[in-house]
């Protein structure tokens, strides 16, 4: 079962050019329907220590609008917890996570899945982003599982290995900018945080940003998470694609 589910996903990589929500569509309604897959996305390992949400499918708007979309590789969470230790991170206790996760306590994830499992992508031996998974049923770990998801991992990390080279511009995703669709989205931003994604956009840190204007480097990070919330934005790329492209010309922005 495992083996064609996996063979399967590799046949549908190798049939020509896909979006990074088009990969995770895919592994969500078919390849990770043994396991009864609901949602998937992935974050990214920046170069400065920051994971970002970069895309996902199936995950609740209220979800995205209500967990953070980027913080330092140094704070507790299941996802740094796969980065930091180069392996699969299991919790199968949802809507309520493990007690070691004192920044998720008052974040429930209440839309009926049990478990949440979640893995490093490797390029060359090093993380460079992580896959997480939200599954109907209690999983346990399981060697079979285990081993499954790694295959599904190293297939993602070919695909990743050209998807974070390319610049964000030339990236295939599926976003369809939301200032199209909803064109005062972006006059909710504050001056600050107008300020914040021209920076952003410049390709400097959330450090660098935090120097630059006097904040600490957690004050921007709530920041950035508010404008991805505001823009509709899965993470700091699609945020600075947008701006680059429809708002850098706008009166606001200027």
């Amino acid at each position: 079962m495992f083996i064609t589910s996996v063979s399967e996903f590799a046949s549908f990589l190798c049939d020509g050019e896909h979006s990074l929500e088009d990969v995770l569509a895919h592994v969500v309604t078919k390849t990770c329907l043994p396991i009864h897959a609901t949602s998937a996305f992935i974050s990214e390992l920046e170069s400065d220590g920051t994971v970002t949400y970069i895309g996902q499918f199936g995950v609740p708007v209220a979800t995205v609008q209500t967990y953070p979309l980027s913080f330092s590789v140094k704070d507790k969470y299941p996802i740094t917890d796969a980065i930091n230790g180069r392996s699969t991170v299991w919790i199968n206790t949802l809507p309520t996570w493990p007690s070691e996760y004192e920044l998720l306590k008052n974040l429930p994830y209440a839309h009926g899945e049990k478990s949440f499992i979640c893995f490093p992508i490797e390029k060359r031996g090093t993380p460079v982003s992580v896959f997480g998974i939200f599954c109907k049923p209690v999983i346990h770990p399981d060697a079979e599982i285990d081993a499954f998801l790694k295959s599904i991992g190293n297939l993602l990390s070919l695909y990743m290995y050209r998807y974070l080279d390319l610049e964000p511009s030339k990236r295939k995703n599926s976003f369809k900018h939301t200032i199209e669709s909803n064109e005062t989205s972006h006059e909710n931003l504050t001056e600050r945080q107008r300020i914040i994604l021209r920076m952003m956009s410049e390709g400097q840190t959330n450090t660098g940003i935090g120097e630059s204007l006097g904040y600490s480097e957690s004050t921007i990070r709530q920041e950035t998470i508010k404008i991805f919330a505001i823009l509709k934005c899965n993470g700091r790329r699609e945020a600075s694609q947008l701006y680059l492209e429809h708002l850098i010309n706008t009166p606001n922005f200027k």
